[in-house]
């Protein structure tokens, strides 16, 4: 049986799953991490990029074992056409700045303060899909415990209300800067 198993693991782990390493800010001693896009929270963490990724693949590996041995889906890699949930935007450094003073506030990454900025904007919340309500624990190789993940629903009001005021100020500071920017002109 556990052979079996095994097999299965190895034909999910040949498969072309898409992984994305970046490197953490300052802020974590530039720690590398590693993720596999289509199997949520499985991530690794190191010193060195290469580490990071050899970690993964024993990340991935642990984190389909348990979703086999649970008997739940196993997401299969997504097709190039499928939206990475990554994007590279150019803006203005006051505007970088500004969003950073207020991520520092809220204290949450700038990425994580963009995404929930943006979100409350177009109105989208989100709530966990079937699969990721059937996937199982995450699983990553790091020494440290994972971090439960707060979704939109969990979220309190009053946090969603100030995150958008937050947004609607930066937003007002910005083309006040820019309208500024404009009359200055000689």
């Amino acid at each position: 049986m556990v052979k079996r198993q095994t097999s299965a693991v190895d034909r999910y782990l040949d498969l072309p799953y898409h992984i994305t390493l970046v490197q953490d800010g300052e802020e974590n001693g530039g720690k590398w991490i590693a993720a596999a896009e289509e199997l949520p929270d499985c991530t690794s963490r190191s010193d060195t990029a290469e580490e990071a990724i050899a970690g993964l693949k024993g990340a991935m590996a642990a984190w389909i074992a348990v979703a086999l041995k649970e008997g739940r889906d196993i997401p299969e890699p997504r097709s190039e056409a499928t939206p990475s949930g990554r994007l590279l935007l150019r803006m203005p450094r006051t505007l970088h700045a500004a969003l950073t003073k207020a991520a520092e506030r809220e204290n949450v990454s700038l990425n994580q303060f963009i995404t929930d900025s943006l979100a409350s904007v177009v109105g989208w919340r989100r709530g966990p899909t079937a699969a990721e309500a059937s996937t199982p624990a995450p699983l990553s190789s790091s020494p440290r415990p994972a971090q439960p993940r707060r979704s939109w629903r969990v979220r309190p009001q009053l946090l969603t209300a100030a995150l958008t005021a937050n947004f609607v100020l930066v937003a007002i500071a910005g083309t006040i800067a820019i309208l500024v920017l404009i009359a200055a002109r000689p």
